[in-house]
């Protein structure tokens, strides 16, 4: 019997490798550069790798590499915050429907585009140049199973039919200095991500490099979803995922975990992935202030958000 789910993923990864062909012969340093407002898209090569970079030109400094691509194995998630995304595949291990928001260089689309033969990918992005530079250097294929929206990504979904059903919805949308954007950490949004996911689908969200505020963002989404499981990473970044569906036990995920990594052949361990999950009573130092924490709603930004 013809293995027709193998062979796309063979013709595909094919078509991705011929894409970005050209890089292998680039020398180190930038290869693109375009200024805009207060920022700088740049994309630098560094031997084998591809970073993508959002540059304050004022400090021609940046805290947060947008992307990264191996060249030699464009498939490849190099970032722990998305092989930990991927920890959404417990709930929903065969998703049909996928939303993106916050696209970059396409690296965790295109991993759910090729690993899922029968599910659709849309994500959202404001920044057209992004999505430009992520098809020219990042080996970004769209067709109808794969596609981008130039649009807020709250805006994207609120538009949405209401019928349409997500399994998982991934929000990565944040500033290289570290923030996410206000509007997408408020009551208001987990509750219309709530109302998109399928049953028992999985929203997972990419908080960046602020404690205080993580915990905060944490406290709001437990408003909105009875499961939240945290996975902080040694990055300073973490992972949450909130879902209505049935408490795991750690057991539960190890095992669900184990079976994905084998299902799809993983290049990591998504088991330590797992291993790394945790409920806020487990993160002490979370519960200490968890009463004076405030919960993130569109009326109001809190003191010292933007300081």
């Amino acid at each position: 019997m013809t293995d027709y789910k193998g062979d796309w993923q063979t013709s595909n990864l094919a078509a991705i490798n011929q894409q970005i062909k050209w890089l292998q012969q680039q020398p180190d340093g930038i290869l693109f550069q375009h200024n805009y407002g207060d920022n700088c898209i740049a994309v630098k090569k560094n031997k084998s790798v591809l970073l993508l970079l959002l540059v304050d030109t004022e400090t021609f400094t940046t805290n947060v590499a947008q992307s990264i691509l191996d060249i030699n194995n464009p498939l490849n998630l190099i970032f722990p915050y998305a092989r930990a995304a991927l920890l959404a595949l417990v709930w929903k291990s065969q998703p049909k429907n996928i939303y993106i928001i916050g696209f970059g260089g396409g690296s965790i689309p295109n991993f759910f585009h090729h690993y899922f033969a029968n599910a659709i990918v849309e994500c959202a992005d404001i920044d057209p140049e992004i999505v430009e530079v992520a098809q020219k250097f990042f080996g970004i294929l769209f067709d109808d199973r794969l596609k981008v929206a130039i649009q807020d990504g709250r805006e994207y979904l609120s538009q949405q039919n209401s019928t349409v059903k997500y399994d998982i919805i991934l929000v990565d949308a944040g500033f290289g200095s570290g923030y996410m954007p206000y509007r997408l950490v408020t009551q208001e949004f987990y509750e219309l991500c709530k109302t998109r996911l399928s049953s028992a689908g999985a929203l997972v969200v990419h908080l960046f490099h602020k404690p205080e505020f993580n915990a905060a963002a944490v406290k709001t989404l437990q408003t909105m979803f009875v499961q939240v499981y945290i996975c902080n990473l040694e990055t300073g970044n973490s992972i949450v995922i909130a879902t209505n569906a049935p408490d795991l036990t750690k057991n539960e995920i190890l095992l669900k975990a184990e079976l994905i990594q084998d299902f799809h052949n993983l290049g990591f361990s998504l088991i330590e992935m797992s291993l790394q999950l945790k409920k806020v009573a487990q993160l002490p130092e979370w519960v200490k202030n968890w009463e004076t924490l405030p919960i993130f709603t569109d009326a109001e930004i809190p003191a010292g958000y933007w300081d």
